[in-house]
Parts: structure tokens; sequence; C-alpha cells
């Protein structure tokens, strides 16, 4: 049944859509809550807050805890008890990690600065599928069988770009052929960020034009927005700002993200407030990083 309420509506909606692409995993969801949402108040939140929040999200009791036996196997997090009540937190030996995504999730800009050093890659011969893989988290893009672009001096290229025989080409600039264009466009997740942007911008006007959602809904669609955020951010190229295409769509994406998330905070956090439990009580005040969350860096 439909609702008169649009955060409820929007809720209803992405989750269908996630469902229907298969993009609706309890373990994921229960990642990006714990660090969008507790990493910023202490880290540690009981089994029940959990459950509440992925119960709004349609992920039965059931599902959560078979995804919590998971991240626990896999060690994403560590389980405690007090008492009859269990808590969760991300692992220590996994928060380097959260800290790098977080800086990629938050940040205000994916953008580097035009005069960044281009650095071309030439290799012998045609790179493998397996090393091609194993390539794609160093930030480098390919632009033809046997050319790769890193966006750094030779002298800064990560150890898994220095490629036997290869030879290096240092350049303050490049002007892209249609090649690279669409190589580029391809790892700055176009197409994503277009269904993002279609699937989100209706959630703005709304906040712009309607009562304050609930609590309980706020924190969900946070919740739920990350996680779709966080999916497609980790996987977009930093580029310097002088290759991107007037039609790169994720400035304008990345800012409509933050927009709602700003508009989502304070009632989200007052149902933490509210809800959320800790060994010792309620949750402690919120990080100051929290606040700055798709803020400009201060020098």
């Amino acid at each position: 049944m439909r609702t008169s309420d649009p955060i409820a509506e929007t809720i209803a909606d992405r989750l269908t859509a996630l469902q229907a692409a298969q993009r609706l995993s309890a373990w994921s969801l229960i990642v990006s809550f714990l660090g969008d949402a507790i990493g910023p108040r202490g880290g540690v939140v009981s089994a029940g807050t959990v459950q509440s929040v992925m119960q709004r999200l349609g992920i039965g009791a059931g599902a959560v805890r078979t995804a919590i036996s998971r991240l626990s196997a896999d060690g994403w997090i560590e389980r405690s008890r007090e008492g009859r009540n269990s808590f969760y937190r991300l692992s220590g030996d996994v928060e380097e990690t959260v800290l790098a995504a977080e800086r990629r999730i938050y940040a205000a800009s994916s953008l580097l600065p035009p005069e960044t050093t281009k650095t071309l890659i030439i290799t012998s011969e045609p790179l493998s599928d397996t090393r091609l893989q194993a390539l794609e988290t160093t930030g480098a893009l390919q632009i033809s069988p046997q050319v790769l672009v890193c966006f750094a001096s030779a002298a800064e290229l990560p150890a898994a770009l220095r490629l036997p025989g290869a030879t290096l080409a240092e350049t303050p600039a490049l002007a892209p052929g249609a090649t690279m264009r669409d190589q580029i466009a391809l790892a700055r997740q176009a197409d994503e960020m277009e269904a993002l942007q279609q699937a989100y911008a209706p959630v703005l006007a709304s906040l712009e034009t309607h009562a304050p959602p609930s609590p309980e809904d706020a924190m969900a669609l946070r919740c739920l927005m990350i996680h779709e955020w966080r999916r497609v951010a980790l996987r977009v190229l930093a580029v310097p700002a002088d290759l991107i295409e007037p039609q790169d769509r994720e400035p304008e994406t990345r800012a409509l993200v933050a927009a709602i998330y700003a508009r989502l905070l304070p009632a989200s956090e007052a149902w933490l407030d509210a809800n959320a439990s800790t060994p010792e009580g309620t949750l402690p005040p919120a990080d100051p990083r929290l606040a700055r969350r798709f803020q400009p860096s201060r020098a």
C-alpha cells in the first residue's frame, strides 16, 4: 500500500529497486550503518539498535543474525555481551580500511588539481585481465591494451604500477581523445551517477518542500542513501579536474547526496539519541568529524 508520506515512499521505492537489482545486502547495510552512524558516536551499539534500523529497511531478524555471523567470521565486526544484551562494533583490524573508505565517501570532491602530474605507463605487451583487476585500486586508468595513465609523478607511482619493462612518460597535461574520454566516463561511474541523481533528486525536492521526516525514517533513509552512495563512491576514479567533460555527473551527484545528508542529519541523530544504546547507556556525543562530512578540508 502506498503512503502519502514522500520519504516513506522513497524508502519503499529504493528498497524495491535494490531488491530487483539484487543489491540489498544485509551485511553491507550493517557495515554502512555502523560506519556512517555509529562510528562518530563511539563505535559501539546494541544488537537491538541494529535490528531496529534493519527492520525499517525490510531486513528480517534472521537475515541480520546471518549477516552478523558472516561479518564476525570475516573479521569485520567484534561482538560482546553485557548480561543478556549483545553489542557490535567494527573491528579494529579493518579500522584503516574503514577510514580510507570514509575519506572517499565523504570527501567534498573526487577531483584532483588540474596541475596534477600525469604519468603514462607503456607496457611491452597487453596486460592480462587478472593483472588489470589487480590494478583497479591503484588509481590507474587503462586507455589502450598497452597504455595506462596514473595521476602521480613517476617517483610516486604505487608499487603495483612499477611494471617490469614498462616505459614511463610524465606530462603536465593530456588532450584526451574519444577512447580516453569514454574510459574516464566509465571510471567516473557515469551511468551509476545518473541513476542516483534520478532516484534522489526528488528526495531533496521533497525535503525542501515538506515537513521534516520522522526520526526513524530519517535514520533509515540516511543509511539507505549512504549504502547506495558508498557502493559507487568507492569505485569512482579520482582524476584531475582538467580531464573531466562538462557532462561529468559525479560532482553534481556528490553535491546532491551531501545536501540530502545535511537535511537528514538532525532528525537521524535525534533517533540515535532516543533509541541507540551502548553498554554504558546512551551513545556519547558525536565526534566533530561528523559535521565536517562532505565539507572541503581545511588547509
